[in-house]
């Protein structure tokens, strides 16, 4: 006869190592390429960061300088970006809603409102994915900024994910 502990360690260890595989190969070091077009106006930011995926969610780590680390966090249907540091902000995007946010520095803090009109995920040949596996992948999103009440713009958002090489 099975005793409990004996039952509990191939459970434990059977479902260790059927996740551990997966677990491994859903992190890695990641190149990033960020475009964002405000009202038209282009820029292009490049970081170095990690990607790793928990249960239904990717997120995307990365410093941006100056002391400063965003955190992106997707999940299908909505994306969240907080940075922390010298700046600390919060915003939500969801397609077809608005969110409100916040952004603080040590001089003044500022409510922040976006309304997202899309958000997609995007794989090689322009194909999309509800939650990538692997890399590399697109993340897209477009939404009008409120700041303190007053519109800021309207921001087109692209991110290009890698692998490191």
């Amino acid at each position: 006869m099975l005793n409990l502990k004996a039952f509990l360690y191939i459970v434990v260890t059977y479902e260790w190592k059927e996740c551990g595989s997966e677990a491994m190969n859903q992190r890695a070091k990641v190149q990033l390429v960020l475009e964002s077009r405000i009202d038209g106006r282009k820029e292009v930011h490049r970081y170095k960061g990690e990607w790793f995926r928990k249960e239904k969610s990717i997120y995307i780590r990365y410093a941006e300088g100056e002391g400063n680390q965003a955190l992106l966090r997707y999940t299908p249907g909505e994306l969240s970006l907080k940075r922390s540091g010298g700046v600390s902000s919060e915003q939500l995007f969801v397609p077809g809603q608005s969110r409100v946010g916040s952004y603080t520095t040590p001089q003044a803090a500022f409510q922040l409102e976006t309304t997202t009109t899309s958000l997609v995920v995007k794989r090689d040949a322009g194909e999309t994915a509800e939650l990538p596996g692997s890399l590399p992948f697109d993340l897209e999103w477009r939404y009008k900024l409120k700041v303190g009440g007053q519109i800021a713009g309207n921001f087109h958002i692209c991110l290009h994910i890698q692998e490191e090489s």
